[in-house]
């Protein structure tokens, strides 16, 4: 009888450690974002195979005519202020997008088309610095372009069947805060935003209509002429690392953000990029910060990307701006909604310019692939099918004992600011995500000898969601 009470005790135990929480783990957004793939990307693709199906002579003919144009209004654009309904920026943005499907027909053009794309960018951010900074669609149009451009480039270099780039910007003096590396001009308190080739991370946000969006945040820092990156790593916390291994290792994508020298926070102070610097690299030194899971940007002990930068300028007053309408709009973010900054933002702040970006096509390719595999499983199952109410008894347990060992300083399997059922459903991602890449992978195979060209990303969308339908009926 006593032996019939100790399980009787145990299942009780079990049932209740099994209920889940009682709210949803991962948060889609609606459809109404910012930019669809099913709009930008339908448009890309129907170029794509437009112009694939005319002569080498013709599609020569067509880059030339197409480029002219985008030329002719980058020129016009130049010389005169838009507000952002203005017709010209969307037809630029047509013209981009057409482009980058003619750029990977026409050897040799991707340099050119990388110059222009470059223009159209920095053009953007000019005009927006005299739109309503309180404006959602201001800020909506902004997103747009800057972020379309890049999905433009992106799409030209790895339909290109190229595998690096760098993105150039000219050459300037080396001064007592700057170091040339790799034919960029560094300067100390220059942010890197950069995507890593580690899978952590999707670990919080997939970005469905952005598969190469960048997720983290480092700053340079130059003494002795020695350069240094410092960023906030998931598993080791503030990490700092020589420029050379960080790129090779670490970020195979980056973009250089310099704040511009003209702005009254830097005519009144200009060492502030450097001070700022300074005072990270101090943080790195004393070694206690971990990174923020929760996201909880009134935190002193952990940080997340945005909030380490940040809190570098702040001790010097510079606040950053982020964009509350583009704020996890369109991010899938796996233990709850709650909003918190987005690396990228501080590409659409206008008193950041950028000064250069390095891409890996067929590290690029293989994130679109992750990104398709995770959003497509994402949305064709429920909630309750990512939880197994088997294993989350044991994830609690796991989750108890990393809240004590982590009193001690001691790594925790479940990092602090993850509940168990959102490290649970991770783990559930990851093992259906490596079930979907395994078929998504020789399909795509098949399909590009026949098409003799390199899937784009709606094509990759499209063969991942066929292949959940198959699955799912059998």
């Amino acid at each position: 009888m006593k032996l019939f009470y100790k399980f009787f005790v145990i299942f009780i135990l079990f049932a209740l450690l099994a209920i889940p929480d009682n709210k949803n783990s991962i948060h889609v957004p609606e459809k109404d974002g910012l930019s669809s793939y099913e709009r930008w990307w339908g448009k890309y693709a129907q170029t794509l195979v437009k112009y694939r199906t005319t002569g080498k002579q013709n599609q020569i003919v067509e880059y030339n005519k197409q480029r002219e144009l985008l030329k002719k209004q980058l020129d016009r654009l130049l010389l005169e202020l838009t507000e952002p309904d203005h017709p010209i920026l969307d037809s630029i943005n047509q013209q981009v997008n057409q482009l980058s499907a003619l750029v990977s027909l026409v050897p040799g053009t991707i340099h050119e088309f990388e110059e222009d794309v470059a223009t159209w960018r920095k053009l953007v951010k000019y005009q927006s610095r005299y739109w309503d900074p309180s404006s959602d669609y201001a800020s909506e149009r902004l997103f747009q372009f800057i972020i379309e451009g890049r999905l433009a480039f992106e799409s030209a270099l790895i339909q290109s069947q190229g595998n690096h780039l760098q993105w150039n910007s000219p050459k300037e003096m080396t001064t007592d805060h700057s170091l040339a590396y790799h034919k960029y001009q560094y300067e100390s308190g220059d942010i890197i935003a950069f995507s890593t080739n580690s899978k952590d991370d999707s670990y919080f946000s997939i970005f469905k209509e952005l598969p190469n969006v960048t997720t983290h945040l480092g700053s340079i820092y130059i003494k002795e002429s020695v350069i240094s990156v410092i960023f906030i790593d998931h598993e080791k916390g503030l990490v700092l690392i020589g420029i050379d291994e960080f790129i090779k290792t670490i970020a195979p994508n980056g973009v250089i953000l310099r704040l511009r020298n003209d702005i009254p926070d830097l005519l009144r102070n200009p060492l502030l990029p450097s001070l700022a610097a300074s005072t990270i690299h101090n943080m790195a030194l004393n070694g206690q910060y971990k990174y923020d899971y929760s996201f909880d940007e009134e935190s002193h002990a952990d940080l997340y990307d945005w909030e380490l930068i940040r809190k570098g300028f702040q001790q010097h007053d510079f606040s950053l701006e982020g964009s509350l309408y583009t704020r996890n709009s369109f991010a899938m973010n796996i233990g709850g909604a709650n909003s918190h900054h987005m690396p990228f933002e501080l590409e659409l702040d206008h008193r950041f310019i950028i000064k250069g970006e390095w891409h890996h096509a067929g590290l690029l390719f293989e994130q679109r692939l992750l990104t398709a595999a995770t959003s497509t499983i994402i949305e064709n199952q429920s909630h309750q099918d990512l939880i197994s109410y088997i294993k989350l008894p044991a994830y609690r347990i796991i989750k108890f004992y990393s809240i004590l060992i982590g009193q001690f300083g001691v790594s925790q399997p479940i990092p602090s600011g993850v509940s168990a059922q959102s490290q649970l459903i991770y783990d559930e991602l990851n093992t259906k995500q490596e079930k979907l890449l395994s078929l998504l992978k020789p399909a795509l195979v098949n399909y590009e000898k026949k098409q003799k060209h390199k899937a784009t990303y709606l094509k990759i969308m499209q063969k991942a969601n066929e292949i959940m339908a198959e699955q799912k009926g059998n």
